[in-house]
C-alpha cells in the first residue's frame, strides 16, 4: 500500500468516526489531504460536489490546484470520490488474477467425496 493511500485512510477513519459520533456533520478538508490528489482527482470531486456540472464562474483551466482543493466544501466528498476510484481500481486487479485450480475430489469409505487437500 502507498503512503499516500495509507494517511488517507487513516485520516479518513478519523473523520468518519467524528460524523459518527455526531461531533461533526461538515468537515473541511484537511490541507495535507491535497498533497495526495491530483488536479484530475480534485475536477472529479468537484463535479461530484456540483452534481455533476461546474458552475461557470470557476474557471478551471486558469485555477490551482490548491485553489480547486479549496472550493471542495466537505472532506466527505474526497472520501466518497476516493473510495468509488479504489474500488474501481480493486475490481481490476481482481478480474486479473488467474482463477484457482480445485483440488480434485476421490471418494472415501462412505461414498462422499472428500478434498484432497488436508
Amino acid at each position: 500500500m502507498k503512503r499516500e493511500q495509507e494517511y488517507l485512510l487513516k485520516r479518513f477513519a478519523s473523520v468518519l468516526r467524528k460524523v459518527a459520533l455526531g461531533k461533526e456533520e461538515e468537515i473541511k478538508p484537511d490541507t495535507n489531504v491535497a498533497q495526495c490528489l491530483n488536479r484530475k482527482d480534485l475536477i472529479q470531486i468537484l463535479k461530484k460536489q456540483f452534481g455533476g456540472t461546474i458552475p461557470k464562474e470557476h474557471d478551471l483551466v486558469e485555477m490551482e490546484k490548491v485553489e480547486l482543493f479549496e472550493l471542495i466544501e466537505n472532506e466527505l466528498f474526497i472520501i466518497s470520490y476516493m473510495i468509488e476510484k479504489w474500488c474501481g481500481e480493486s475490481s481490476l486487479t481482481i478480474g486479473n488474477k488467474k482463477p484457482e485450480k480445485k483440488e480434485p475430489t476421490k471418494p472415501n469409505s462412505n461414498g462422499k467425496g472428500t478434498s484432497q487437500k488436508k
